[in-house]
């Protein structure tokens, strides 16, 4: 059993070499091949302990196709190959997986038939976690290696682009997976950089209109009034709305709630619903900011539908200011103004490449293909979740159609940012900038895999934009500062005192 067509890189060869002594997690920039290790690292195995099997586990199907085909095109082997997934009737995947020596499966079908006792994980000689970052909390990952790693035969393979913005965080994927040892490259690393296509980075900078402007300042005024009631009742210790951030509201709502339930101070909850509204109120300011009229019209709609069941919805329907920028909104919207990104978007298309552009919210990604259909020569196709609405199946077929070219955009919610391998693509565009080091890395990894690309971010002035570009910016420059810090303690740990002398 050999592999097929491909050499590997001195870096494979050198991060292989790791992987074969120690549980390692591996982080190289998108498009590298991490793909590969796991394939050397599977042959290894498989000759080490014949009869094995080996577990490949991905977050999606379309992921765990795309190695699967790679695995596929590039292995010289008898072995059998499936991939297994939630699609499959349960007795069937057993089948399956009794006579497959290599598996490509989302994590909870795994977790699904382990638990119900339709599998048996003793025989597996490696266990892969692609998309490594996802290991914390509940996701399967973490039950997966936690019953895994009592086993025999057990060795980790952990693979990611960008394992997270700070050290408890990467840790915690760490000490989840069991790693000891970690394998890290840059696109600046002295043994990576020949082998890095150039990408370009742009940024577009948007005027923001003054009839959004009004808008915004109306939000803002009914915002201002909630944080002010919440301050004087020192729920909150500032009424600043540029201080204030979703995420903190988040906490102190679940904490106000639960000091209510403990105290049996019914009087709480009223602040409780008051927080719930300055959250409404800030994704409206979101949404206004960053993706455009009809997706906040679309919000609109969804609150008076919860006017007679959520009390800070009914709190915000009767609020003047919130309701007349909700009425100018919709006239807004009848009079055909939209968001200037939208205007923008067509003149950053080359018609005779592939280009993905990615937005967070599905009702952006019906509106940018709405938009985009209106060019003759673009012809766009969008890419959501499943939970939005297009089953693995259908994700399946939309890459495939990409691929072939029978469309020239791919307008994706988050679904697309991980591990997707298109090497067409020249273009990247961010509809928004986003929040997170994690998902900007993901994002910027779909172009420049196998020659030059192009990433281009639509930025709207003095806008929260501008704020979350920054933010990625400064998380991606603490999550590389945290990646050298862990390398250095796990691989090179000091010698402990007793130590000295032997």
């Amino acid at each position: 059993m050999e592999i097929k067509n491909l050499k590997p890189r001195l870096y494979q060869e050198k991060i292989f070499h790791t992987t074969t002594k120690k549980n390692a997690l591996v982080i190289i920039p998108t498009g590298l091949g991490k793909t590969l290790i796991a394939l050397m690292l599977a042959v290894h195995r498989l000759k080490k302990f014949d009869g094995s099997k080996i577990l490949f586990l991905a977050p999606t199907k379309p992921l765990c196709k795309q190695h699967h085909s790679t695995f596929s095109k590039n292995l010289n082997s008898e072995k059998k190959l499936a991939i297994l997934t939630g699609a499959i009737n349960p007795d069937e995947r057993k089948k399956v997986w009794d006579i497959s020596d290599i598996i490509f499966a989302t994590p909870q079908t795994i977790a699904n038939d382990l638990i119900n006792g339709r599998i048996k994980i003793e025989n597996v000689s490696l266990m892969v976690f692609d998309e490594a970052h996802r290991a914390v909390g509940d996701y399967d990952y973490v039950f997966l290696a936690k019953d895994y790693i009592k086993k025999e035969k057990s060795k980790i393979l952990a693979l990611t682009a960008s394992p997270g913005s700070n050290r408890e965080y990467i840790d915690n994927i760490r000490k989840n997976l069991y790693i000891n040892a970690v394998e890290i490259r840059h696109e600046n690393s002295p043994d990576v950089s020949p082998y890095v296509e150039k990408r370009d980075i742009k940024k577009i900078f948007i005027d923001f209109p003054e009839n959004l402007k009004e808008l915004k300042e109306l939000f803002e005024i009914s915002l201002k009034k909630r944080l002010e009631i919440l301050k004087n009742e020192g729920i909150t210790n500032t009424s600043d709305i540029q201080k204030i951030r979703k995420g903190d509201l988040l906490k102190l709502q679940s904490e106000t709630a639960s000091r209510a339930r403990q105290n049996g101070d019914f009087n709480l909850l009223k602040y409780v619903s008051e927080i719930a509204a300055c959250i409404k109120i800030l994704h409206c300011l979101e949404l206004l900011q960053t993706q455009g009229i009809k997706t906040l019209s679309k919000f609109f709609e969804k609150l008076k539908g919860q006017y007679y069941k959520v009390k800070a919805t009914k709190g915000l329907l009767n609020d003047s200011n919130f309701r007349q920028a909700m009425k100018k909104t919709f006239e807004l919207e009848a009079n055909g103004i939209e968001h200037p990104k939208f205007e923008k978007l067509p003149e950053l298309i080359d018609e005779n490449s592939k280009t993905i552009v990615f937005t967070n919210y599905r009702n952006t990604v019906n509106n940018i293909i709405n938009s985009l259909e209106k060019h003759s020569k673009i012809i766009p196709i969008k890419f959501i979740g499943q939970r939005k609405g297009m089953s693995q199946k259908e994700q399946i077929k939309t890459l495939e159609k990409f691929k072939r070219g029978n469309y020239n955009v791919l307008v994706s919610s988050s679904i697309g940012e991980e591990g997707l391998d298109i090497p067409e693509v020249k273009k990247v565009i961010f509809f928004e900038p986003i929040p997170s080091a994690l998902r900007t890395i993901q994002r910027r990894g779909r172009t420049a895999r196998r020659s030059p690309g192009e990433v281009v971010l639509l930025i709207t002035k003095d806008t929260i934009d501008e704020k979350y570009y920054w933010v990625s910016f400064h998380k991606e420059r603490k999550m590389n500062n945290a990646l050298k810090e862990i390398k250095k303690r796990i691989n090179n740990p000091q010698r402990r005192l007793g130590d000295f002398g032997k």
